[in-house]
């Protein structure tokens, strides 16, 4: 299934989509315990990308067909790129960078379990 989608128009979208977050989240000493805090967001992008990743947690789990898993990703695109275009993630607000790594690390770790993307270019 997943050499299959690896031949579709949605897959560069979906990689690229993970792929940033990990780039910026990469290197970071982000505790484990950080938590999103909804009413630390500061932007309409911050919002909107929550939104979004909260949609496709309860849609993407280990043991995920590929179908449901490229269903829930596309949710993270449009907001994702949202985000990085009006969102500076490494704000001098050490609370408002913590929180908006959070929530990159949140998205970042919803393909574990699911697909190794970091084999690909681009990790």
């Amino acid at each position: 299934q997943m050499e299959a989608f690896s031949r579709t128009e949605d897959f560069p979208k979906i990689v690229e989509a993970y792929s940033r977050p990990v780039r910026i989240i990469r290197g970071k000493q982000i505790e484990s315990a950080w938590e999103v805090d909804a009413s630390v967001f500061e932007k309409d992008e911050e919002k909107a990308l929550w939104s979004a990743y909260l949609e496709a947690v309860d849609k993407i789990h280990p043991g995920v067909d590929v179908k449901t898993f490229v269903e829930a990703s596309l949710l993270l695109i449009q907001p994702l790129e949202d985000f990085f275009n009006n969102v500076f993630v490494m704000a001098e607000d050490e609370k408002i960078r913590n929180n908006r790594l959070a929530l990159l690390q949140k998205v970042a770790s919803l393909t574990k379990g699911i697909a190794d993307l970091s084999v690909l270019p681009g990790f």
